[in-house]
């Protein structure tokens, strides 16, 4: 950590410091009682036309937060009776229940302690008749031999998780164990971003970095690897293989795809695989309907007046929005009927009730919305603030099951102040839990399922069953037994069953017993299902011999560039991106796709060697380049193979270019690969291209005058820069691209100061940004303010902070005196002020030029803006006041993926942005 950061760090906590001792009594803290059982089920609202039943209670399961069943419907409940600050108590409390219903009426009849002496478990799966286990920062494998209900094996599989973290978050532990669509077993590392993982099993392989990724391991052979992560608690597939997580302020989350297709190419990096889809915001408002707890309201209040640190979220509002979404899942199962498969369900375990989202495509990706009759309402809620819900599962009998830890209190014990925690007890609940079942009314119980007896040809029937579970059991237990003889069987329903999921689970069983021939890869992409063909063409990797296909595979994709479905066009880009003769199909790939910011990109991710290629065939190729995207696409592969630095293909290029973006992209590019435009200028053009742009700096097409704007970046000669800042008053669109391009020295920060009062007020802005952003400006800047040509108005609270702790003492020493701190005015003090403002009618056109002016290179609204910060959907319904307040005070609530970074480069240049 650096000084200036301790030095901010002991600055806060002196303030807090000097602040007189906070004190809360009993008499502030009243506590809910817990409720029994039967009472607590009577008390949940839940949508019309479904009801709750009971699966189990204490004392026959506590503290569960996470189950899964065995292939005869068993239950396994992770019991964290540990959480929250009890991991080092020893013997450890957690636990695994074993739970069963013996008579199918769907209550647990008899439970029994599985194992026991686990530090925190957090994730379970039942394979080869056992129990992997996971309970950071190990895998454990547990069996039972001898029939007794309690696993008399205990095998440390996997080690490291968590291993390279201070201490470890409880909050932030792996989790969710999930059968995927690969046959393996993936695991969510819950933002442990440390860790080097092992198999004991197999010691031969040397430990691997865990750095920040998700987990995956075939449970037959250990065999272990990395995914793109970035959940908390809870991850899910849905039946096309899709996976979706979530984190306590972001509801719903996908990942579009893995990140091995990511990392291929460093000159053409993807954009992140993981998307928030709630169309209402990630941390979109929620309908609680109980009360809030006395010690939250202490606890906001103190964050909102200043006297405790910590993030003062929903504009100082207690609840009323996702604080600790948790466990979101997809519904796979039969019995809620067609409207509900494939909707997702999120609990909020601090807001006690869980949510749902029914989900629509959006091109590749995909968009989560609230039912119609479920705007102001949540799936189901209850009033009792023990109630828990922090995960799901998919069950034998077609219904969705809800683990309820059943807390006193299940905030994260770090974000408690003092004061208020020696009053509560964080280990209050710890002996009780439930697991409730969700049922539509009328539901009819089908006998449970016993599928370990299955023959084979019955499991490969099971593998078309209308509920998720019994698919995926199916095929692991086929899996399992690893008895080829089923190839003939399975390869029939891959050819004719009506079922398009029974299709797709045929194929991935084919691959899962070593059964996957080039036959069964045709005749899958050719399915009438998207989905399958879009499995077919991953799984086609799997028969590349030096980086070649077989031909006929590779004949039918390279017909798939005329696929009508979009992802099936988007996994064929990544697929392609690996095989060497991929040229042709790309391209048309890229004729077709250029405009979708997913798919062009997944083009770019291909072999560095091959984008020249593409260069080459779609720079001339007119039609093209004036199509949607077109341009774009060109521009970003010249960056790319200037970054790439092959000086031969960039000298290509140059020679050729006389576009400004073009140059521009590969100058760009080139100084990623710490070189520069004039090392391939054997002919001595720049000068002359920069000259044309300067003139162009007046043309009539806004693109024409951008692109100029961005070439003369690598113009430093004065007649450039003075052309650049002359164009800061006449073309007030381009103020942040011709900041971009300036040099920021004493210079052009002098130009730029004898230019401010002619500036509007977003260029000052800009302005501010820039002359802040170097050492060189900075000074120029600060001695314009204490000389009174710049008023100290005009200069950013952000800017102002940066100047001020500056690791120039000079430059510090000048802020100091120049740019104090105001005087502190609380928001709630502004918001009262600016309160008359409710009462007025807005100008929508007004709002319009404001939000384009202010907030939409970091917001997005709808389809304009960027979303490097929330989403601005998420505030529709928040009403006037919030949105004032969160004007006014910017800082009050922000979510950790949008926390803001600011960070001194070794020259001084200052940069600021998100992780």
């Amino acid at each position: 950590m650096s000084p200036r950061i301790w030095f901010l760090l002991l600055l806060s906590f002196s303030a807090f410091a000097a602040e007189a001792p906070l004190n809360v009594g009993l008499r502030e803290l009243p506590r809910f009682a817990p409720l029994p059982p039967e009472e607590a089920l009577r008390r949940f609202v839940i949508k019309s036309g479904f009801h709750v039943e009971l699966v189990a209670s204490e004392p026959f399961v506590s503290s569960p937060v996470a189950i899964c069943f065995d292939e005869d419907s068993r239950i396994f409940a992770a019991e964290m009776r540990d959480y929250s600050e009890q991991r080092d108590q020893t013997p450890h409390l957690g636990r695994i229940r074993l739970l069963e219903d013996l008579d199918g009426d769907g209550l647990i009849d008899r439970s029994g302690i599985f194992a026991d002496d686990l530090p925190w478990p957090t994730a379970l799966f039942y394979s080869n008749g056992g129990l992997f286990v996971c309970a950071a920062p190990d895998i454990w494998w547990l069996k039972d031999t001898d029939g007794d209900g309690r696993a008399d094996v205990r095998e440390l599989i996997f080690t490291g998780f968590n291993s390279g973290t201070a201490r470890m978050n409880v909050q932030a532990l792996p989790n969710s164990f999930a059968w995927g669509p690969d046959n393996r077993i993936h695991l969510q590392t819950g933002g442990a971003n440390r860790g080097l993982i092992r198999c004991l099993k197999l010691p031969k392989i040397k430990p691997q970095e865990l750095a920040g990724r998700d987990f995956w391991f075939d449970p037959q052979t250990l065999e272990f690897g990395f995914e793109s992560g970035g959940g908390q608690f809870g991850m899910s597939y849905d039946d096309e293989g899709r996976r979706f997580v979530c984190n306590n302020s972001d509801h719903l989350r996908l990942y579009l795809f893995d990140g091995r297709y990511a990392g291929r190419n460093a000159f053409a990096p993807m954009r992140s695989p993981l998307v928030s889809i709630a169309a209402d915001g990630p941390a979109a408002p929620v309908f609680r309907i109980s009360p809030d707890e006395p010690w939250r309201v202490i606890r906001t209040r103190w964050r909102v007046s200043g006297k405790v640190p910590g993030i003062v979220e929903g504009g100082g509002r207690v609840s009323g929005y996702f604080t600790g979404a948790t466990g979101t899942t997809v519904y796979r199962g039969d019995a809620f009927g067609a409207g509900f498969t494939g909707n997702t369900f999120t609990g909020d375990a601090g807001g006690n009730l869980v949510h749902r989202k029914r989900l629509r495509p959006d091109g590749i990706t995909l968009i989560g919305e609230r039912p119609e009759d479920e705007q102001r309402a949540e799936f189901l809620a209850s009033p009792d603030t023990w109630f828990r819900p922090v995960s799901f599962a998919n069950a034998p009998d077609g219904t969705l099951l809800v683990i309820d830890m059943y807390r006193e209190v299940i905030e994260h014990p770090w974000s408690i102040p003092e004061p208020i925690k020696e009053h509560l007890d964080l280990a209050s609940g710890s002996e009780r839990g439930r697991i409730w079942r969700i049922v539509p009314d009328g539901f009819v119980r089908r006998p449970l399922a016993r599928l370990a007896a299955a023959s084979n040809d019955e499991l490969v029937r099971t593998l078309s069953h209308s509920n998720g579970w019994h698919r995926d059991t199916a095929a692991r237990l086929l899996i399992e037994r690893s008895d080829r003889s089923i190839a003939p069987a399975v390869m029939e329903m891959l050819k004719a069953s009506p079922s398009a999921l029974g299709r797709l689970h045929a194929l991935r069983v084919l691959d899962g017993i070593a059964s996957l021939q080039e036959s069964a890869l045709i005749v899958a992409l050719n399915d009438k299902a998207g989905a399958v063909r879009e499995h077919a063409i991953e799984l086609c990797e799997k028969l590349r011999r030096d980086d070649r296909a077989p031909e006929a595979i590779w004949n039918k994709l390279s017909s798939m560039v005329a696929d009508d479905s979009s992802r099936v066009r988007f996994q064929l880009a990544l697929t392609l991106g690996g095989f060497a003769n991929e040229g042709a199909a790309l391209l048309g790939l890229a004729k077709r796709d250029a405009a979708d910011p997913w798919i062009s990109s997944a083009i770019r991710s291909g072999r560095a060697e091959r984008m020249i290629e593409l260069f080459r065939a779609l720079n001339m190729d007119t039609p093209f380049l004036a199509a949607p995207g077109g341009n774009d696409f060109v521009v970003q592969l010249a960056a790319a193979i200037g970054a790439r630095g092959a000086f031969p293909e960039v000298k290509e290029i140059f020679g050729n270019a006389a576009r400004f973006d073009l140059l521009a992209a590969l100058g760009e590019g080139l100084g990623r690969s710490g070189h520069r435009l004039a090392e391939v200028d054997q002919e001595e053009r720049l000068p002359f291209l920069f000259a044309a742009a300067r003139v162009a700096l007046a043309d009539v097409n806004p693109a024409v005058r951008i692109a100029a704007i961005r070439l003369l970046k690598f113009d430093p000669a004065a007649e450039s820069q003075s052309a650049l800042l002359d164009a800061l008053r006449s073309d007030e669109p381009a103020v942040r691209e011709i900041f971009e391009s300036l040099g920021q020295n004493s210079v052009s920060a002098g130009e730029v100061i004898k230019r401010w009062h002619g500036f509007s007020l977003p260029a000052r802005l800009e302005a501010a940004r820039f002359l802040a952003a170097t050492p060189a400006a900075a000074a120029v800047l600060l001695e314009s303010i204490g000389q009174g040509t710049i008023a100290v108005a005009d200069i950013p609270a952000a800017q102002a902070a940066e100047l001020r702790h500056n690791r120039d003492s000079k430059i510090a020493a000048a802020a100091a005196r120049y740019l104090p701190p105001g005087p502190v005015q609380s928001s709630a003090e502004i918001v009262a002020r600016f309160s008359p403002s409710f009462e007025l009618s807005g100008d929508k056109q007004k709002g319009r030029v404001i939000y384009q002016q202010r907030c939409s290179s970091c917001h997005r609204f709808r389809s304009e803006g960027h979303a490097f910060g929330p989403d601005l959907e998420s505030v529709v319904d928040g009403g006037k006041e919030k949105l004032l307040t969160h004007i006014v005070d910017p800082n009050r609530e922000v979510a950790p993926q949008f926390a803001a970074y600011t960070a001194e480069l070794d020259d001084g240049t200052v940069v600021s942005g998100i992780l």
